[in-house]
């Protein structure tokens, strides 16, 4: 499971509220969430990429005050859980979703999203030192509640972690009530441990909700420079699919220490080694969202024209 680190913050409860205020009016200390405070270099990141990974520390950062702030036993849910565990997720949660035996007073928080205790003791299990839903319990919750790309995104994460199929089948089984479980089930079926990022799933629900055939992930290729792989693709078609999150080039790129120029180098090397086993890549960015049926164009250009008039929009999987 992946480590995740949770800033550290500063109560009213346990300091000065007046001397705090003024810190947050400096822009020496960050509210995070009513009568919850945390220095800025806590949550900073720096780099490309910096918002989301800014927007996660703050959502963990939200959690571990309210952690500290609630006096009733308490679980931690659904995307909240989520975060804790270390899954993707497409969006950073505003709310944090917690499990509490008792009602909430009237003036509850409006950043809170509080669950009525449903959760079983092996449903519970411990993440960065509090309490929070297991593996297979937040996957279910969050596929039967979420978006079905958002859900997917985490049960993607979370079969990549190890979790199998059949577990969160079965945890889904074994849960009372209909709602949100057709869709639930059908999230965990299309679920693949190969996506390495959210933009990656994205790409896949869009080409899986317009019916065409379940891209292999993670695609092999054999070429004369060795084996590589591609995001997605269809082996069968030889067309492979990637995502360019257009970072990697730039000095201030996601992985410390690595050379830009030298990357690029050895992207192109790899790209004329994949053309030349005959296969073909088309690459796709998050620009695409603003026209995704020209995105799926360009890839259905490439498939049978039966397999391509064979599809049909899956229904349990709506517009993203």
């Amino acid at each position: 499971m992946n480590s995740v680190v949770i800033p550290a913050v500063a109560l009213t409860l346990d300091h000065d509220r007046n001397k705090l205020a003024a810190a947050a009016r400096a822009g020496e200390v960050l509210r995070v969430r009513r009568g919850a405070y945390c220095a800025p270099d806590q949550i900073r990141v720096d780099g490309p990429s910096s918002a989301p990974r800014e927007e996660r520390k703050k959502a963990l950062a939200r959690v571990g005050a309210l952690h500290s702030q609630l006096r009733a036993d308490h679980v931690f849910g659904h995307t909240s859980a989520a975060l804790l565990l270390g899954c993707r997720v497409w969006r950073t949660p505003a709310e944090t979703h917690v499990y509490q035996r008792y009602r909430a007073s009237g003036h509850a928080a409006d950043d809170v999203r509080r669950h009525a205790w449903t959760i079983a003791p092996e449903d519970i299990t411990a993440a960065s030192g509090l309490p929070v839903t297991s593996l297979a319990r937040t996957v279910v919750d969050c596929a039967r509640t979420l978006h079905p790309l958002e859900a997917l995104v985490i049960a993607d994460s979370a079969l990549a972690m190890g979790i199998g199929r059949e577990t969160l089948l079965g945890v889904l089984a074994a849960q009372p009530g209909h709602r949100g479980k057709r869709r639930a089930r059908r999230v965990i079926e299309l679920a693949d441990a190969g996506a390495q990022s959210a933009w990656e799933t994205w790409v896949r629900y869009e080409i899986l909700r317009r019916g065409l055939p379940r891209p292999t992930t993670q695609m092999p290729v054999r070429t004369e420079a060795g084996l590589f792989h591609t995001d997605l693709g269809y082996e069968q078609w030889a067309l492979g699919i990637e995502f360019d999150g257009r970072v990697k080039y730039r000095p201030d790129g996601v992985r410390s220490g690595h050379d830009p120029a030298r990357e690029y180098l050895g992207e192109k090397a790899r790209a004329e080694a994949i053309r030349q086993a005959g296969v073909t890549v088309e690459t796709t960015s998050a620009s695409d969202k603003r026209d995704v049926p020209a995105m799926i164009a360009r890839f259905t250009r490439h498939l049978p024209l039966d397999a391509v008039a064979a599809a049909r929009p899956d229904p349990l999987l709506p517009r993203s």
